[in-house]
């Protein structure tokens, strides 16, 4: 028979104390090699827990939201499932923000969501009632291309993703591109082994472009088959968070189809990867310890605060569940969660 026991014994030297050991067994006839004294061991069986209590993310109250006002000076908000959903904006996330500020926080907008320029967040918060600076935002758009004015790029972008946020940030710093818009199936595999390339492309840069197809994939893979050519991605979120029965995919559908046909990995831009960090870093002397990472996602906002060393809060008001919270399987443990953002606002 096998059973799952807890061995306890308890030490009487300088008061007591128990030690614990949980295992596995298979029992036959068990017989013990040296006799036991009951008052001091005994067994017990029971179930073997997926995690212990301290790695567990424990749900906000008033004494932890006590601890981040005291000892956050700069709050990070995915937005998306945070601050707002397909339907508006998520309740009480604008009066907690405004709160935050009120007290003296720094509050900074960071959003995997390649779809949409800085200066169209910044329409978005203003629209909304969100209090908001350009230089206040980052999105995986304004990172590409920073990133690429960082290395000095040198050539043009062969860019899947949209000319109107993509395509903007990568103008406004003065890098060419091609690519965007709809680009159909034409001819058959006679007439693509004979398709001629762009000379000028050297770098392959994947967001979210509605307009995917075979023919981008192909283009894409054939650049990406010089191995001087760059990769970049902007993120590998599987789904946007989209409230309902209809699952609308994500930037990281597109960028499996790319990857899988070149046989070669991106660089990722945005979370989980710390390139949005250090740029609000650099721009702003961000101490990590003292930053609040608050987002919806275990893979994206919560590995990224793991990855930057900020603290961090999961809200159940987009992606994540509790179910996946709760899992052994999850992909990150936050320190904090909640089921929306107000929830702290209750505290403070």
């Amino acid at each position: 028979m096998v059973s799952l026991l807890r061995f306890q014994t308890t030490l009487l030297t300088n008061g007591r104390a128990t030690l614990s050991f949980t295992f596995k067994s298979t029992i036959l006839n068990w017989k013990p090699l040296i006799p036991l004294n009951h008052s001091l061991f005994r067994f017990e069986r029971k179930q073997l827990s997926s995690l212990s209590s301290s790695n567990m993310a424990q749900l906000i109250n008033e004494a932890k939201a006590k601890d981040l006002i005291e000892n956050v000076d700069t709050f990070l908000f995915d937005c998306d499932g945070v601050l707002w959903d397909g339907h508006g904006m998520i309740e009480g996330s604008l009066e907690t923000l405004l709160k935050l500020k009120e007290l003296g926080k720094k509050v900074f907008y960071v959003t995997n969501n390649s779809s949409k320029s800085r200066q169209h967040y910044l329409d978005r918060c203003k629209q909304l009632g969100f209090p908001a600076e350009k230089e206040e935002i980052v999105c995986t758009a304004y990172i590409a291309a920073a990133y690429l004015k960082k290395i000095q790029f040198e050539g043009t972008v062969y860019l899947i993703g949209k000319p109107d946020s993509l395509g903007e940030e990568l103008s406004q710093v003065g890098i060419k591109y091609v690519g965007t818009g709809p680009d159909p199936v034409e001819g058959v595999v006679e007439d693509w082994l004979k398709m001629s390339v762009n000379p000028e492309v050297k770098c392959v840069l994947v967001g979210f472009d509605p307009h995917i197809s075979y023919m981008k994939i192909m283009k894409a893979a054939t650049y990406l088959k010089n191995p001087n050519c760059l990769y970049l991605a902007t993120n590998e979120d599987a789904n946007l968070p989209a409230k309902g029965d209809v699952i609308v995919p994500g930037t990281g559908c597109m960028v499996v189809t790319v990857t899988h046909a070149a046989k070669r990995s991106p660089e990722i831009m945005g979370k989980p990867e710390a390139h949005m960090f250090e740029v609000l870093q650099q721009a702003h002397g961000l101490d990590p310890s003292r930053c609040l990472m608050v987002g919806d996602s275990l893979t994206t906002d919560m590995k990224f605060a793991k990855n930057c060393g900020m603290r961090s809060l999961l809200v159940l008001s987009g992606i994540a569940t509790l179910e996946e919270l709760n899992s052994k399987d999850a992909p990150s443990t936050p320190e904090l969660y909640a089921p929306r953002l107000d929830e702290l606002l209750k505290y403070i």
